[in-house]
């Protein structure tokens, strides 16, 4: 196995994680639009996170893989302080786990796709 596709498998994980913790936000957090708007985003990193592990050579993928993470952690990061550090103080160890996988899933996924083109490019030669 080819170090991309160990790293691909690694991202897959962290966002079936990430998905995970999205959705348990719900019970510690409440219900609040923007908790159910996180976890709905959370379960479509899972959905992500299935596909990355078993449609290994579909590079819209691995474009989703680099795109999807870096919206949601910008909108983690907006989401942290417009709710919780500006309204209440408080920090939401939630969403700094989330973004730490989003920053750690992107370059994974976009180093994949260029492995993907890059092979499929010598295919074709």
């Amino acid at each position: 196995m080819e170090k991309h596709e160990k790293l691909r498998i690694f991202a897959g994980i962290l966002l079936i994680t990430s998905a995970i913790t999205h959705v348990s936000q719900i019970f510690v957090h409440g219900t609040e639009i923007h908790t159910i708007f996180a976890a709905l985003f959370g379960l479509l990193y899972g959905i992500l996170g299935v596909l990355i592990i078993y449609l290994r050579q579909k590079k819209i993928i691995a474009i989703l893989g680099g795109t999807l993470p870096f919206i949601g952690g910008i909108l983690g990061i907006r989401r942290l302080f417009l709710f919780f550090i500006l309204v209440s103080g408080e920090i939401n160890y939630f969403i700094i786990f989330h973004v730490i996988v989003d920053i750690i899933v992107i370059p994974i996924c976009w180093y994949d796709f260029m492995k993907l083109r890059q092979n499929s490019a010598a295919i074709e030669d």
